[in-house]
């Protein structure tokens, strides 16, 4: 089952895996959740991050090239909903007024 972009009960997929330090994601495989948790640290070019401790649980170490999917809380930002952040300010905003709803759709 391949997994989509679609939102899940509030949630996004996304592959801008650097972005994520100090965010809550849930980590899926397969299409099921495998780990939840607060994101720790995360590799620069987006290939790996690591989950913090909580309590009994140890850091974990989550490999993108195992196949693991990140799914946020945080505005869709991947390649699956056709808006690709590289994490500039000036970019986040074009995205924003690109999904803004314009006044001539109102009428």
């Amino acid at each position: 089952m391949e997994s989509q972009s679609v939102s899940h009960a509030g949630m996004y997929r996304t592959d801008q895996w650097q972005s994520l330090t100090g965010e809550t994601v849930e980590v899926r495989l397969d299409g099921e959740v495998y780990h939840a948790g607060l994101v720790d640290a995360a590799m620069p070019d987006a290939s790996g991050l690591w989950i913090a401790p909580e309590g009994a649980f140890q850091r974990k170490f989550i490999d993108a090239a195992c196949g693991f999917e990140i799914w946020t809380s945080l505005y869709p930002r991947s390649r699956w909903d056709g808006h690709a952040a590289s994490g500039t300010a000036a970019e986040a905003a074009e995205v924003r007024q690109q999904s803004a709803p314009r006044p001539e759709d109102a009428r």
